[in-house]
């Protein structure tokens, strides 16, 4: 007998998405607004969708303090969409990854010819589809969240409309992406004939009851998402895509892409593969094993050649990406239960991490590049006599991506080393020990530049707008912050009734 599926009011929608429905209804005040709006009005859109950012966080806040008193977990139609601690948290990470690109983009936009309202409410609607990934407890759900968040992130890629880069990026985005949509797609099929449901809590145990006699259509079915999903967070061997779609995109959407459409992933990947397949792990694991190591290997040896930097940016993205494979690749040796809260712990810590660094790191490129009018790593030349506190700030950024102590980055790496290590996977530790060394010198290639003096005069100073010095202020502050006191979110994160309470 299936779940009982409830009428849905208006109240009970409120009480589990109302995130969502403020971001979708601003998204469509937008689309009206920009009818009626001139060309000054419209400098105003980017911070009504800052604005609307900004309660609908407060309304996930909202969520996990009522998950905290609440009996069972809140759910909508037999439980297609569910309101628990896993999906919230993530969903704070899309609400703070999108404001911080809203931010670098007012800056962006007043410099590139760009459509100010569709720009910002097709970034509402990707954010939304995040969202919908991260809480989505049926199959059918979270595919309608990936769609939405593909194909505004699509359109957002190919918005320089007279820039050659940009539209080869978004074509190659556009059919990359499909592949990926059409094979995750074909992998739930798969489940749902196996199974005869879409809900991917009754399907995870009529899976366990027929891996003995169709465990070759499982394993397709898993293959098929994972390389589907794995196009989403540029895993090796399905990552050729990015550095060209990076370089290509306006600067603040290749931050988006970079850090929240790669959290939505991780997301989704966490709650379909592992939910559905945890039965026999340890059958699989070392599928995951070696597509972290391989991701890490490629994604660092990669980078260290690149001389633009956004490509740079790109081929790190997809070492960081090996590294946040790990604690969920080392599941399959795990003792107890509580190590799948102590992975998720880490992925959350390091994407939280990660997401701050990258938004930072990305705000003072836009300047650098835009001012420099090139993308070449040569830009950063002498940057610290220009502007000191954006040389400090991007070497920070750079040192935590890095690894190194007392940035957040190092301790975010150091959980999941030690997590590696816990679970008995030695060489995986290893092999993310070695590559975050390589990681270093393409990183403090950079930095050298920065630094270098390039000639005896006087430079001229480089202009900071308001909103890139406030992106760059917070990505500091929390960068240094969990880097010297990083229980101030893992006391958060222990707390968490992850998958609510039943």
């Amino acid at each position: 007998m299936g779940p009982i599926i409830e009428q849905l009011t208006f109240q009970s929608v409120w009480d589990i998405m109302g995130a969502e429905v403020i971001l979708v209804l601003t998204g469509f005040a937008l689309l009206v607004l920009d009818l009626f709006l001139d060309k000054e009005q419209k400098k105003l859109v980017p911070w009504l969708g800052i604005l609307s950012l900004i309660i609908a966080g407060g309304l996930v806040v909202r969520n996990m303090i009522n998950i905290q008193s609440a009996t069972e977990i809140g759910q909508l139609s037999g439980y297609l969409y569910v309101m628990d601690d896993y999906g919230s948290i993530f969903k704070l990470i899309f609400i703070v990854g999108s404001i911080l690109t809203l931010l670098i983009s007012i800056d962006y936009l007043n410099h590139v010819k760009l459509p100010k309202s569709e720009y910002t409410y097709l970034l509402l609607f990707a954010t939304v589809g995040a969202m919908v990934m991260a809480s989505s407890l049926d199959l059918i759900t979270i595919f309608i969240g990936l769609e939405l968040l593909s194909i505004a992130s699509y359109i957002l890629v190919g918005m320089r409309r007279d820039s050659a880069k940009s539209a080869e990026a978004a074509m190659k985005y556009l059919v990359v992406g499909a592949v990926g949509t059409a094979l995750t797609l074909y992998g739930m099929s798969f489940i749902y004939g196996l199974t005869g449901t879409t809900n991917i809590a009754m399907a995870m145990d009529g899976i366990a009851g027929v891996w003995a006699d169709f465990e070759f259509l499982v394993m397709l079915s898993l293959v098929m998402m994972l390389a589907g999903i794995g196009i989403k967070i540029s895993m090796v061997p399905f990552q050729m895509w990015t550095p060209d779609t990076y370089e290509g995109a306006p600067t603040p959407i290749t931050a988006f892409l970079s850090a929240v459409s790669k959290a939505a992933a991780f997301a989704m990947l966490f709650r379909v593969v592992l939910f559905l397949f945890s039965s026999h792990i340890n059958e699989w694991y070392l599928i995951l094993v070696v597509l972290a190591a391989l991701t890490m290997l490629v994604g660092n040896v990669a980078a260290v050649t690149q001389k633009n930097i956004k490509r740079l940016m790109a081929y790190s993205s997809i070492a960081q990406a090996g590294y946040l494979l790990v604690p969920i690749a080392v599941l399959g040796k795990a003792q107890s239960g509580l190590n799948v809260f102590q992975s998720l712990s880490e992925i959350v810590f390091y994407l939280a991490a990660y997401v701050l660094v990258t938004m930072g790191a990305f705000a003072i490129i836009s300047l650098v590049t835009r001012d420099a009018d090139s993308e070449h790593i040569e830009s950063f030349r002498g940057l610290y006599q220009r502007s000191p506190f954006l040389a400090i700030s991007m070497s920070i950024f750079l040192l935590s991506m890095a690894g190194m102590p007392i940035t957040a980055g190092f301790f975010g790496k150091f959980l999941i080393i030690l997590g590696a290590i816990h679970n008995q996977s030695f060489w995986l530790a290893g092999i993310m020990f070695g590559t975050s060394v390589i990681s270093f010198y393409y990183y403090f290639g950079i930095m050298r530049l920065m630094f270098k003096k390039e000639t005896d005069g006087i430079e001229p100073k480089l202009q900071t707008s308001g909103t890139l010095s406030l992106v760059v202020g917070i990505a500091l502050i929390v960068t240094i912050g969990l880097g010297v006191m990083p229980d101030a979110l893992m006391d958060v994160l222990g707390k968490l009734a992850w998958f609510g309470k039943a």
